[in-house]
């Protein structure tokens, strides 16, 4: 028991750890196809505090931290493609980057400093929609 529970729990920890990164990663991804499908309409947001019309790109970068809500995301690793969201019919692309640290002590080696840090990115062609 003494020998074989340590490795145990050891497995156990990395089963959670890694689970948590695969849903780390798949929150962003779905974060990111969220706000593509919202760059693509051409639409904005009002700002939640003072109700007045958002940037194009300030909206989209907005929709991926909505649709990431147990994550961290930094608003400096999203970026949109073109600086401005694009025209229509225009193909536009938001790319969110995450970094995800390792809890167990013996996974972190592993990784450089600990973390393994990905890029999801979606690309979408914009709808005709009129530009006001």
């Amino acid at each position: 028991m003494a020998i074989v529970f340590p490795l145990l729990m050891l497995l156990l920890c990395g089963i959670l750890d890694f689970s948590q990164m695969f849903y780390s990663r798949l929150t962003i991804q779905h974060a990111v196809r969220e706000a593509v499908r919202f760059a693509i309409t051409g639409n904005t947001l009002n700002d939640p505090v003072s109700g007045t019309p958002m940037a194009r790109v300030a909206a989209i970068k907005s929709k991926i931290i909505a649709n990431a809500v147990a994550l961290d995301v930094d608003v400096n690793n999203i970026t949109v493609t073109p600086a401005n969201g694009g025209g229509p019919s225009e193909v536009v692309t938001v790319a969110a980057s995450f970094s995800y640290e390792f809890a167990t002590p013996l996974i972190k080696p592993f990784f450089p400093g600990g973390r393994y840090t990905f890029t999801i990115r979606s690309s979408m062609k914009n709808e005709p929609f009129v530009v006001t």
